[in-house]
């Protein structure tokens, strides 16, 4: 019988089928990366775009507002002029001007912020937290105490980093009455650098310092608390908070360094500025405490409040502290007194602290 040949290549029809499903989907898949390719390359070009516009339109605002606070050109012709769909970017070009004047020139940047600033606070609102963050920061800067009460509500937020904004704020345009409010907020805050929190809370002003006293005298009170209390003092230039710094020092429960270490070491901190030579043998007890934070201190506090006399504990511990952090402290402040004979016999032994001593020596010999 003769073989069917009528249909020779329904033998190779899978394979043909399956060959055009495969240069079809390498087509798609082709097509698609060029359409990414394209719209990358869009949106590299479209946001290049952006920030020459972006910069062009803040060289012009940075000119004018130069301009308004030279007292050349009225706030309200100024602001008028801005589209209301830019006005986060105009504020954000009024932020750095917000941080470093004062006085007349301050008040010139709130009135050019004060159109803006409804938009902002009805985005405290918001659902995203890094937007209630912003407006927190933007009413904080560039507000005046008539936004304190908005601000007051924002201390429960529930997002840590709106909290934190809000300390920062509030104590700028807040007052000395929004002290006790503020301290009940910092535990939520124990991940932030203390001296932080405190160079914000320096602006609730001197009327605040009683409160922060108080507080820092407070056992009850978180650690963290007692600290940004302590730093806030200090930048305060309490002199009133020194007898009780010295007075805690002096208590047997800050003795126990696995308790309060970084709470002594705050009030060591205040005592090297602020305290006298009378608070000498107090601070000289700390420079054996356990914590070697505790100890850098003490002997730091040395340079300022100590005397020659201290030359031979501040000599021990450059020699043998465990601690290279204690040992470079106190012969800095050996230098500060002006004991710099065991440097110098330092400096010519076959010690793992010969190398720091000659440093020091360079400096203090030029």
């Amino acid at each position: 019988m003769r073989p069917n040949l009528s249909s020779p290549f329904e033998v190779f029809s899978p394979a043909s089928d399956l060959i055009a499903t495969l240069i079809l989907g390498s087509g798609a898949l082709m097509l698609l990366s060029v359409c990414f390719a394209a719209f990358a390359l869009g949106s590299h070009v479209w946001s290049r775009y952006q920030t020459r516009v972006w910069k062009r339109q803040k060289e012009d605002w940075d000119a004018q507002i130069v301009t308004v606070l030279a007292g050349d050109l009225r706030p309200q012709t100024l602001t008028d002029t801005v589209p209301k769909k830019y006005y986060g970017s105009f504020l954000e070009a009024l932020m750095p001007y917000a941080t470093v004047v004062d006085g007349s020139e301050k008040q010139i940047i709130q009135a050019l912020a004060a159109p803006f600033l409804p938009r902002v606070k009805a985005n405290l609102s918001s659902r995203r937290s890094l937007v209630r963050a912003r407006a927190v920061q933007r009413l904080g800067l560039l507000g005046g105490p008539e936004q304190a009460a908005a601000l007051r509500q924002m201390l429960d937020d529930s997002s840590p980093r709106v909290v934190e904004r809000t300390v920062h704020s509030l104590a700028r345009v807040g007052g000395a009455a929004d002290a006790e409010r503020l301290l009940d907020c910092l535990p939520r805050l124990a991940h932030v650098d203390p001296r932080h929190l405190s160079s914000s809370l320096v602006h609730l002003g001197e009327a605040a310092a009683p409160t922060m006293r108080a507080a820092m005298a407070d056992d009850e009170r978180p650690p963290f608390v007692r600290i940004c209390c302590a730093e806030t003092l200090r930048e305060l230039r309490d002199t009133a908070s020194v007898a009780a710094a010295a007075w805690l020092l002096e208590d047997a429960k800050f003795r126990d360094m696995l308790q309060f270490p970084k709470v002594t070491a705050s009030l060591l901190r205040l005592l090297k500025h602020l305290g006298k030579g009378v608070h000498g043998p107090l601070i000289r007890a700390y420079c054996h405490a356990p914590a070697s934070f505790v100890r850098l201190h003490a002997a730091r506090a040395l340079g300022q409040l100590g005397t020659p006399e201290d030359e031979v504990l501040l000599g021990a511990l450059v020699y043998g502290d465990e601690s290279r952090w204690v040992a470079l402290g106190a012969a800095r402040s050996l230098i500060e007194i002006g004991s710099i004979t065991p440097l110098r016999k330092l400096r010519t032994l076959d010690h793992p602290r010969a190398a720091l001593a000659s440093d020091l020596l360079l400096s203090f010999d030029q």
